[in-house]
């Protein structure tokens, strides 16, 4: 009877190591089953990385070709305003030496009035002064 046990408690055993068998084979297809997808993801992770990375280099060699020519911009902007500069200053140059060319000929006519006007006065005084003392001669002579 006791071999009857022990085959039984063998066969029991034997019974639970073939339901733990199944288990670990259902584990491990699972397993295998779990590492496919995740290889699966990976490659596609592997392509999204490859593609932003162009995506990435094109966009580097854009902004290159874009912050020269924002250089080059800002140096032509540099050289007009260089330019323009010089140009302003010469003409307000010109402008101030037209400007005292202008004052000294004008002072010089000013000048030459009031020496006329002067003289025109001075003359005035001289008529009026002659009329007031020979007043009574000139009507004399006149009438």
């Amino acid at each position: 009877m006791e071999e009857y046990k022990d085959i039984s408690g063998v066969k029991v055993k034997l019974a639970t190591l073939k339901k733990d068998v199944e288990n670990v084979s259902n584990i491990q297809e699972r397993l295998d089953s779990a590492i496919d997808k995740l290889t699966d993801v990976s490659t596609s992770i592997k392509s999204m990385l490859a593609v932003h990375e162009e995506k990435i280099q094109r966009q580097e060699k854009l902004d290159e070709i874009i912050f020269d020519k924002i250089r080059d911009r800002a140096d032509e902007i540099e050289s007009v305003y260089k330019d323009l500069s010089k140009e302003i200053e010469l003409s307000e140059k010109r402008l101030l030496c037209e400007i005292k060319t202008l004052k000294v000929d004008i002072g010089s006519r000013v000048g030459i009035l009031e020496k006329y006007r002067w003289i025109i006065m001075g003359g005035a005084l001289v008529i009026g002064w002659i009329l007031s003392t020979n007043f009574k001669t000139i009507i004399e002579m006149m009438s």
